[in-house]
């Protein structure tokens, strides 16, 4: 499950990260531009006062080079300052040495054949650009505030609406569905923008699902009251041309299979009518499984007239479990008429235990390039006479039901299929 992903904090963090990034960018260009003007006046100082220092040695051959706090000049070599190096006449070199504790701009040079270095303390230098530095990380922190502060008052002008639909429709997801099919939303209470239309296109959408939906609700509950008449009637004749005396056996057997035909079909309109339904049925339902079984392997048998096939029941169990009937023998019966389907020869076995069905069988078995569309609608196997709609049926009840279904088969060595039980039962 991915985790929730906020479209607040989409909307925000962008704000956030252009203006550090754009704050940052200014604050670390500003400090360069420092630096580099500092260091350039450091060097106009140096060679200004060199320059001086030449014209005042032309003059005045005793003439003492600069001793200030801020700039200091001293001849070479000197015994305090071995590590600066002489250069040959008419060169000059500057540099950054840190003599002692304190960092110096050093102009090596020389003053009228003789080596010169001019030593700038530039102490004062680095206590303003730290000083600056400090402002602009100020600076860039406070933009990045009032951008986070920007982005979250517009994340939130821009959410609410959506928020506010969100609840609309949690709301009414929660409520029954209107008479007319309209969730009511207005789009008077949201802004004319796109928050706005995308209201009034749900709400058309609604109505046009809802159309939908009882057209398909209409359909199954009409078509289930039409075919129950003519089935309760097909039930009442063969109950009393089951009574008639001196009926021939063969009758006797056509007239059983009718009966039991029509009575599987009132069992399987009333679980497609159950399978419609949002709710669920109005009273607690029950049901014996094993009785069920019974009578869905009772159901088959005719099918397997002719075959050297055999059906097993192996009951370990009886449970009584919290289902409808119908749904559930919709869902035995389409397994064992699967296992028949597909077993030419051999044996198909029926286990109930406490909390599953088993229905194993030896035939054909399922290709392994099949498994993964073996419970759409109208998947079935290549010698199938049918219309691929029982296990997506079974999918359906089981979902429905809380059962879990299972398939280990593979092409050649037969099939089982494994139903277990939800934990409920009604007793």
């Amino acid at each position: 499950m991915h985790p929730y992903d906020s479209l607040r904090e989409k909307l925000v963090q962008p704000f956030v990260l252009l203006g550090f990034v754009v704050s940052a960018t200014l604050a670390l260009s500003t400090f360069a531009l420092l630096a580099q003007i500092e260091e350039r006046a450091v060097l106009r100082t140096l060679h200004a006062e060199l320059e001086s220092f030449r014209n005042r040695r032309a003059q005045n051959p005793d003439a003492a080079p600069a001793n200030a706090s801020l700039l200091r000049g001293h001849f070479l070599p000197a015994e305090n300052l071995a590590s600066i190096k002489p250069l040959p006449p008419g060169e000059e070199q500057v540099e950054i040495r840190m003599l002692g504790d304190t960092d110096f701009s050093i102009l090596v040079a020389d003053v009228g054949g003789r080596p010169f270095a001019l030593f700038y303390d530039r102490s004062y230098i680095k206590s303003n650009l730290e000083q600056v530095a400090l402002l602009l990380l100020i600076a860039t922190g406070t933009m990045t505030l009032l951008s986070f502060s920007v982005g979250y008052r517009l994340s939130r002008r821009v959410v609410r609406p959506i928020v506010r639909l969100l609840d609309d429709v949690s709301t009414k997801a929660s409520q029954p569905a209107p008479a007319d099919g309209r969730i009511g939303f207005s789009a008077q209470d949201y802004p004319q923008d796109e928050i706005g239309r995308l209201v009034r296109e749900l709400d058309r959408f609604a109505l046009r699902l809802y159309s939908f939906l009882q057209r398909e609700s209409c359909f199954a509950a009409d078509v289930s009251h039409e075919l129950r008449t003519p089935v309760t009637v097909i039930l009442g004749a063969t109950e009393v041309l089951a009574e008639l005396p001196g009926l021939p056996d063969g009758v006797r057997q056509r007239i059983a299979i009718i009966q039991r035909q029509a009575s599987r079909m009132a069992q399987i309109l009333e679980a497609m009518l159950l399978l419609g339904r949002e709710d669920g049925p109005d009273h607690d339902p029950a049901c014996s499984i094993a009785e069920v079984i019974e009578e869905a392997v009772a159901d088959c048998l005719p099918s397997l007239a002719g075959r050297p096939v055999r059906i097993e029941l192996e009951l370990q169990a009886h449970p009584i479990l919290a289902a409808e009937r119908s749904l559930a023998y919709v869902v035995v019966s389409n397994l064992v008429r699967n296992a028949c389907a597909y077993t030419k020869e051999g044996l198909i076995r029926v286990s109930l235990f406490d909390d599953a069905l088993e229905v194993a069988d030896t035939g054909v078995g399922i290709p392994g390039e099949r498994f993964p569309e073996l419970m759409q609608r109208h998947a079935k196997g290549a010698g199938s006479s049918g219309h691929g709609l029982g296990l997506s049926i079974v999918a359906r009840v089981c979902d429905r039901l809380g059962w879990r279904f299972s398939v280990d088969s593979a092409a050649g060595r037969g099939t089982r299929v494994t139903m277990r039980f939800a934990a409920a039962a009604a007793g």
